[in-house]
């Protein structure tokens, strides 16, 4: 007979219900209001019919006082999730180690205009970095200059990397 359980650890079933790929490690778990999990992994953010890769997670943030977890996707990769969680656990403090762990090199480049972009070089899974352009508000990505800046600053990073 089990007398406890430790608070934000997944039990058994939940982990089959979440379809974790073979070999990932859950690293924390959160339950939600609605009694459903969420996890953070060494690979992924993943609930029921939720997965988003750490790389694709531009900035994450916890409320504490409303006991809300938020992502902001890189651009083009989701839209903005919010989930409200009964236990947290070490969940948001898992989740931000992650999204940090990801990023292997960061540099803002100013562009024609007012603003810049901020040039991410983010390690995922597997294979070579992941190379993001955030654009600070306003600053249009499409535009011939932009465009440039930030492609010729990808260049330069990734000769120093030697990718």
């Amino acid at each position: 007979m089990q007398l406890w359980r430790r608070r934000g650890r997944l039990p058994d079933n939940a982990r089959a219900q979440l379809g974790l790929s073979p070999g990932e490690r859950v690293l924390a778990a959160g339950r939600q209001v609605d009694g459903r999990w969420l996890v953070g992994t060494d690979q992924a953010l993943v609930g029921e019919g939720l997965r988003v890769p750490w790389v694709d997670v531009a900035h994450a943030q916890w409320l504490p006082s409303e006991q809300v977890l938020v992502l902001d996707p890189v651009p083009g990769a989701f839209g903005t999730i919010q989930v409200r969680l009964e236990e947290p656990g070490r969940l948001p403090e898992t989740v931000h180690e992650r999204v940090m762990a990801s990023i292997v090199v960061t540099t803002r480049v100013a562009v024609p205009g007012a603003g810049g972009v901020r040039i991410v070089g983010r390690r995922g899974v597997d294979g070579p970095l992941v190379w993001q352009v955030v654009p600070d508000a306003g600053v249009d990505l499409a535009a011939d200059d932009v465009r440039s800046a930030a492609e010729e600053t990808v260049q330069r990073l990734r000769a120093e990397l030697n990718q």
